[in-house]
């Protein structure tokens, strides 16, 4: 068995158990399978939306107090 330098002997792979499924894919599935139970389908949609739709950040909902109309003939 191969060792690493820093912590010892390497644990040996995992053996493989099928396709690996990253936890926003499951998530998104559960969303989207009509059998799946109606809390199931909330819980996977609080979840997963902050992936798929992120919250603007703050400084973009600031005023900057500037136009980008100004700013270019600023530049000029």
């Amino acid at each position: 068995m191969p060792k690493d330098p820093m912590t010892g002997p390497l644990r040996p792979p995992a053996p493989e158990t099928g396709p690996v499924m990253l936890p926003l894919d499951f998530m998104l599935a559960l969303l989207r399978d009509e059998s799946a139970s109606l809390a199931d389908r909330k819980w996977a949609a609080e979840r997963a939306a902050p992936y798929c739709h992120p919250r603007a950040s703050a400084a973009a909902q600031e005023d900057p107090g500037i136009r980008q109309e100004d700013a270019l003939d600023a530049l000029a």
